[in-house]
């Protein structure tokens, strides 16, 4: 598969991108055994509702790590910041899951990489790779929100008053709690189907909402940079297109 130009732009404008149905059920049914393996050998507290969170070593998920390659992710992840190359970003895959029994609707988004005991920098990256595992049709089946634009709200934050603002500030990434915050939009949730792709810019503001859907919810996650991003970081946050010369190519292009 090959991302279109409209996708191309979508992904500008809105930063981020549900690819429908790219991966494949035979490889859906191995990764959905490992991630409820997974949880089985590392169940949740008991009577935890909500998000619980797993971040393994890609030698502890073979087939979750296998799968970023075979099912085509990492290829339009690759086809979004061409000619760079782009892989895991950390010594991690996360599979993220939501617990039945939460009822919420999150009222600002975060960036990930704050809030680490220790750092000096935020912990960036390029853009999130996400494979669904089940049905997130409808909201309130712990979909992932996000603030469609807000990749670009970032920018200008940062821009504004500097790229150390959100570190300075100790709040976790979360631009809606500084004083005098940014406007970012209003948040929606992320609909998919099992099989589907998410790709997401880093600085686009996301959270977690509420399960009430009586199933578990469990997803996929790969934080992806682009070959050399440590080094750019501080660039990619007040010009959030540096790494993706194909998506200003196309939102540039006189058809856009």
């Amino acid at each position: 598969m090959t991302l279109t130009a409209e996708q191309l732009r979508a992904f500008g404008r809105d930063g981020y991108l549900v690819v429908p149905g790219l991966v494949p059920e035979p490889l859906l049914a191995e990764l959905t055994a490992e991630a409820d393996a997974l949880i089985a050998r590392q169940p949740a507290p008991e009577g935890k509702v909500g998000f619980h969170h797993y971040f393994e070593h890609p030698s502890a998920l073979p087939v979750a790590h296998r799968a970023l390659r075979e099912s085509g992710v990492l290829a339009l992840a690759g086809e979004l910041v061409a000619p760079l190359a782009v892989d895991l970003a950390f010594d991690h895959i996360q599979v993220a899951t939501s617990i039945h029994g939460w009822d919420h609707s999150p009222g600002g988004g975060h960036i990930d990489g704050y809030g680490i005991e220790g750092q000096t920098e935020p912990h960036s990256f390029t853009l999130l790779a996400g494979i669904y595992l089940g049905d997130e049709t409808e909201p309130g089946r712990g979909n992932i929100w996000v603030w469609p634009g807000s990749h670009l709200g970032h920018e200008r934050l940062f821009r504004k008053r500097g790229v150390d603002v959100l570190m300075a500030s100790g709040n976790g990434g979360h631009a809606c709690m500084l004083p005098d915050p940014p406007d970012l939009g209003r948040g929606e949730p992320v609909l998919a189907r099992r099989g589907d792709v998410l790709l997401a810019h880093y600085l686009l503001a996301h959270n977690q909402s509420g399960n009430m859907a009586g199933l578990l919810r469990r997803i996929v996650y790969y934080r992806l940079a682009a070959a050399g991003h440590p080094e750019r970081r501080a660039a990619t946050q007040t010009d959030a297109l540096l790494e993706f010369a194909p998506v200003r190519a196309a939102l540039t292009s006189p058809e856009a």
